[in-house]
């Protein structure tokens, strides 16, 4: 094993034996007052190092007790613990004949507590009142004041330390609530777009549905008519059920795919766009409506969520108009110009559209705005008309429509 491989393994034994002790906060509080106790007691009570024994009075030593032991419960009652330490450090200097204690232990980290977890009154309280705890614990109160400066600073430090501790706490916090606040953006997000995603199928399902019965219910209704006078236009309007009932199969087999496919991993059939609408008016042609189709200026590339709404779009129209028109005819019309692609889809029936309740107009219209377009739709001499402009891209760089 070469140095590298041991320092890395020193540094991961170091953070976790921290993630442990962290997770453990009476543990290291407890390990911190056995510090701080025995530091006082050997220090000021004993004192090895002079040579000299000093006779202390054995209730120095409960009393120095409790300028250690209350720091175990330090995190939850930060005041108490710190005025009950402060108090018998004051104590424990006025008691006579025992040595100068120039370096209170327990009002140190008291000090630090409260600055990094007490409320704003507590930490006033402490900068007001703090000093004088600490120059008269410090020693003889017959001293020069002077020769407090140093724990003086050094209590002032620990203050300092406990405050930075708990601005760097509370941002922490900060950036882990708006982390949260992300997620939870995120998460709602991700349900709006699922919503939008559904009500989106919901749509296409209409009208996929919508178009393919209304086609099979206008040849099934003539198709018994002409079986004994035209086989030929009867054999006709079964083959335009036929190719509607698998036209519908089709689609809807593509978007319950879409429903099933949770892995991504099943490939899906191509959405229909405008290269589709040519075919969609030869289908309604084939339905007993004479359906006229022509384009206008120079075609250009949409977008895929253009496309697949120009194609739902014609749609719709066409199948108001087989449910709902007495016409002969109808014609759809594909404008291009600079930057608007335009759908205009006429016929010559009687029937009134545009009082007619569902999904179909109000589909239309959910369609033209989720692409930021606009739309016209109404009657028009004899017949009705659906006019809509659609941009060639969708607004933000969506495709859902």
């Amino acid at each position: 094993m070469n140095g590298l491989d041991r320092g890395r393994r020193l540094s991961e034994f170091v953070r976790s034996l921290r993630r442990r002790l962290l997770s453990k906060p009476m543990v290291l509080d407890s390990a911190l007052a056995a510090v701080v106790l025995m530091t006082v007691v050997v220090l000021v009570g004993f004192r090895p190092w002079s040579g000299t024994y000093p006779h202390v009075p054995p209730w120095w030593y409960l009393i120095a007790a409790m300028t250690a032991i209350p720091l175990v419960w330090r995190r939850r009652f930060p005041f108490g613990v710190g005025f009950v330490v402060g108090a018998a450090a004051l104590a424990a200097a006025l008691v006579p004949n025992v040595p100068e204690q120039r370096m209170p232990y327990g009002v140190l980290v008291a000090a630090y507590t409260i600055a990094d977890r007490g409320k704003r009154w507590q930490r006033l309280l402490v900068l007001l009142l703090g000093p004088v705890a600490v120059v008269t614990s410090a020693g003889s109160v017959r001293d020069a004041v002077l020769s407090y400066q140093f724990p003086l600073l050094v209590v002032i430090g620990a203050y300092l330390l406990g405050s930075t501790a708990r601005i760097r706490r509370a941002y922490v916090e900060s950036l882990e609530d708006r982390a949260r606040s992300l997620e939870r953006e995120r998460d709602l997000e991700t349900f709006r777009a699922a919503a939008r995603e559904r009500q989106r199928i919901a749509r296409d399902m209409h009208d996929i549905l919508a178009h393919s019965v209304a086609v099979m219910t206008v040849q099934a209704e003539a198709g018994p008519v002409a079986l004994e006078s035209e086989p030929g236009k009867a054999r006709a309007a079964f083959d335009a059920i036929a190719d509607a009932g698998r036209t519908a199969q089709v689609e809807l087999k593509r978007l319950l795919g879409v429903l099933r496919d949770t892995d991504g991993e099943t490939p899906l059939l191509p959405q229909p766009g405008l290269h589709d609408v040519e075919r969609l008016v030869a289908q309604v042609g084939g339905a007993g409506l004479e359906v006229s189709y022509r384009t206008t200026g120079s075609p250009r590339e949409v977008s895929p969520g253009i496309g697949i709404a120009a194609y739902r779009i014609v749609q719709e129209a066409l199948t108001n108009v087989l449910k709902h028109a007495v016409a002969e005819h109808a014609e759809v019309t594909v404008s291009w110009s600079a930057d608007r692609l335009t759908l205009r889809i006429a016929d010559d029936g009687s029937g009134a559209r545009g009082a007619v309740s569902g999904h179909g107009l109000v589909g239309i219209r959910e369609r033209v705005a989720s692409c930021g377009g606009s739309i016209e739709a109404g009657s028009q001499g004899r017949g009705f008309v659906v006019s809509a402009e659609l941009p060639f891209a969708l607004a933000g760089g969506q495709e859902a429509v």
